[in-house]
């Protein structure tokens, strides 16, 4: 029995146990088709070679589709910039972003409350849960210096299993040595602060720990510390045995009904949550003996054999015998660890026969149906009693299976090798950004309705300032007084400026004159011929000539409205010239902001909660309520300027950085819930809206299905901008709900850890084996 318990720790603890499920998969996945795992957005000149190792989306013509094509504004604009899309293919759905969709810079999202939320969360359920797990943790410390054999042994392999998970905060020191030191929370902030950076390193922040490693993962953690606990020489399955009800009443010391009302308090919630694992542990029991009877028959695998067909894997092998080679090598294994689990449950079942319990066995106990400890709730009252307070503390986390296996004082850990468990980060595959104050955003249905609301009866934004509109209206008025004043003046003034014209030619024919007939002084002629007569008759005759009287100059000569209509003309003229002048700066400066945004940081996170569309086996469009879904913002490949760089960082902006609004592009992998888009369906339509067949949605506003004009005229400046919209389909066939991902206790969506029931161990290693999965299948491709 000893040997097979010890069998039971080495698989669950070293996270071997393969199933065939993702066998299965593996052996398919050459066959699967091309799903998108990336998506990058390049702006502006040399967009292309920014996108270098991308796949870039093409119009069927395969010219290259610019997603902001004449949105740019007019003049004191940026202008049009173009903005294109690349994207990278993989053919692993667990790597297959399975959304894409767009969130504007007014749009119906809250940074507020989605921090609210999170200190909520932790108010309410993760401090709690920790405080209660402290006690886990203090008992794993003692045990670890503890002068019992069995108790220290047991804890100093947990301590080394531990070990194998780090923590990156810490230096990836490992949570074996880094539990046994007080933790941030048990310090408190102001000892904790005091330390230096170094000091720090030591003393793990187990609040962030608990909120933001790999959900998984941390079930394992919990698990392997709970088994860690108690620090009684007896097991807890001793103390049960031995232990009533009527026991347990007696230990009070208070009358009987009062007994029972505080037994109630005491031990009702822990029973409960002992009940919610009570049929799955009942059906291991009932059906152990059975199906390990022809556990003697099982050869098990050939792990010599194996090994030489990997081995023989070389650069000429079909992608076929590669997935048959992967399949071997994984249902091998879980052929393997299938015969450990088989047996140590028939070693279960046989250890709790050997406790006197009753009238029978602790195996008759545990045999009884869920509905009959649901009558009487209080038979498991004594079974709480017997666990220490940190067995209790980690009921969560830890199966009733694998919760007897860790209370029997029949395991040898000296012996069980650890050195080939690969040490793995407890935020390992974790998007730790989503904590980020003030970069994670929380979207809804009643925000966005709310949001486009306030967009749509918002007034039109006028260019020109009340300045730039007085200062054109000045000039407006000089112009209407030079207008003015120059009529005036016209009616006198333009004969007699003709006539000056004319006199002035003249004169300055009479003094060219005067240069060759000096005795011709005070003489002027009417016209030109006079002097030309003049010049051929010999000097010394007399000449007689047509003598007229000067006019003086010609201002003089006007009468006097004319006079003052000619000064206001000028004086007009000149003032229209300089408000002119000024009215154009100011409205240069005016267009100038009137197409400068402001622009708020994009949300490098966006969670969605809403209901989403799936596809099942027979093809039926099914819908999930009250989903909540992560999203990341696309990022930008060849962002430049500074000012943007410094607000929006490397979130992608598809209008350019140049429009009304940033629209930022989020993807989601959630492939837990939804099924991959198909790589190759990726679709572009520009100036229709006409929706192609076969397509249903595409990239698309939060919550709305239908595929949304990026064009979009409030966001753009150009309001006549050709629409563009980008359609996907999914894959309708993809298994949903299989495939493994990282992800923290609140990103996968159950922060509440406590109201996980009896997971234990055994759901855990599932994601580790998927990892190790992944592992062998890039080494069997590397061959």
């Amino acid at each position: 029995m000893k040997t097979f318990f010890k069998a039971a720790a080495a698989v669950l603890l070293a996270a071997t146990l393969f199933i065939q499920a993702p066998a299965r998969a593996y052996a398919q996945e050459v066959n699967k088709p091309d799903y998108i795992s990336e998506v990058k957005i390049a702006m502006g000149s040399g967009a292309e070679d920014a996108l270098e190792g991308y796949t870039i989306l093409k119009d069927e013509k395969g010219k290259v589709v610019d997603l902001n094509q004449d949105a740019g504004g007019g003049w004191g604009s940026q202008g049009d910039r173009r903005v294109i899309l690349g994207y990278k293919t993989t053919k692993e759905q667990s790597e297959a972003i399975t959304d894409l969709a767009v969130m504007n810079m007014k749009g119906g999202y809250d940074v507020q409350e989605y921090e609210a939320l999170i200190q909520q969360r932790m108010d309410a359920q993760v401090i709690p849960m920790i405080r209660r797990f402290l006690a886990t943790i203090n008992e794993y410390r003692e045990n670890m210096v503890s002068d019992d054999d069995v108790n220290r042994e047991r804890a100093q392999y947990m301590h080394d299993a531990l070990n194998k998970f780090t923590d990156d905060d810490c230096g990836g020191a490992g949570l074996g040595d880094l539990l046994l030191n007080p933790t941030k929370f048990e310090m408190g902030d102001a000892a904790y602060n005091a330390l230096t950076e170094d000091q720090k390193k030591q003393h793990c922040d187990i609040v962030t720990m608990f909120m933001q490693a790999d959900g998984q993962l941390m079930l394992m953690i919990y698990d392997l510390l709970t088994r860690a606990a108690d620090t009684n020489e007896d097991s807890w399955l001793e103390r049960f045995s031995a232990i009533t009800y009527d026991d347990l009443l007696s230990s009070y010391d208070m009358p009987e009904t009062d007994a029972k009302i505080q037994a109630a308090k005491d031990f009702e919630d822990d029973a409960r949550i002992l009940l919610q694992n009570w049929d799955q542990f009942r059906e291991v029991l009932t059906n152990a003996e059975e199906k390990a009877a022809g556990l003697e028959s099982m050869e098990g695998p050939d792990e010599e054999a194996l090994a030489d067909k990997v081995n023989k894997l070389g650069d000429q092998t079909s992608s076929d015998e590669i997935a048959d080679a992967g399949y071997d090598m994984i249902l091998a294994q879980a052929e393997q660890s299938m015969m450990v689990i088989l047996a140590t449950n028939a070693a279960v079942a046989a250890y709790l026969r050997s406790f006197d319990h009753e009238d029978g066995t602790l195996f008759d106990f545990f045999t009884r149906s869920s509905a009959d400890i649901e009558n009487d709730i209080t038979v498991l009252y004594p079974l709480i009693a017997s666990l220490s307070e940190g067995q209790r503390a980690g009921l969560e986390y830890i199966s009733l299976r694998e919760l007897v296996i860790a209370g029997s004082r029949e395991n040898d850990y000296s012996d069980l090798d650890l050195e080939t468990l690969e040490t793995t980060s407890v935020y390992e595959g974790v998007d730790r950004a989503i904590y980020e104050k003030g970069g994670v955003a929380l979207t809804w249905a009643a925000r966005r309705e709310e949001a486009m609301a306030a967009e749509q009866n918002a007034a039109d934004k006028n260019p020109l300032s009340t300045k730039t509109i007085v200062m054109w209206a000045l000039t407006g008025a000089a112009g209407l007084g030079f207008i003015a004043s120059a009529s005036a003046w016209a009616k006198n003034g333009i004969p007699l400026l003709a006539n000056k014209i004319k006199l002035a030619s003249y004169n300055r024919q009479y003094k060219n004159l005067l240069k060759l007939e000096p005795r011709l002084q005070d003489k002027v002629f009417v016209d030109p011929e006079a002097y030309r007569r003049l010049k051929n008759l010999p000097e010394e005759k007399e000449v007689a000539l047509i003598k007229i009287e000067t006019q003086g100059t010609y201002i003089k000569t006007l009468p006097a409205a004319s006079k003052t209509a000619a000064w206001m003309s000028a004086g007009f003229a000149a003032a229209m010239v300089v408000l002119a002048g000024v009215s154009l700066y100011l409205t240069w400066e005016d267009m100038k902001n009137y197409y400068k945004v402001d622009f708020s940081p994009i949300p490098h996170c966006m969670v969605d909660e809403t209901a989403i569309t799936y596809y099942n086996a027979n093809g039926q469009k099914l819908v999930k309520e009250n989903h909540a879904a992560y999203y990341k913002a696309v990022t930008v490949a060849n962002r430049t300027d500074d000012k943007y760089i410094k607000i929006l960082g490397d979130c992608a902006d598809l209008n350019g950085d140049v429009g009304q609004q940033w629209l930022a592009l989020y993807a989601c992998w959630d492939n837990k819930a939804c099924q991959p888009i198909l790589a190759d369906s990726l679709k572009a339509v520009v100036g229709s809206q006409e929706v192609p067949a076969g397509y249903e949605t595409g990239i698309h506003m939060f919550g709305s299905e239908s595929a949304f004009n990026l064009n979009n005229k409030m966001y753009d400046w150009n309001q006549s901008a050709k629409s563009i919209f980008v359609y996907f389909q999914i894959d309708k066939d993809a298994k949903i709900g299989d495939t493994s991902t990282s992800g923290s206790a609140f990103s996968g969506g159950w922060i509440a850890l406590a109201a996980v029931l009896g997971m234990g161990l055994g759901a855990a290693v599932t994601a580790v084996s998927m990892k190790t999965i992944r592992r062998k299948k890039e080494r069997i491709a590397e061959a």
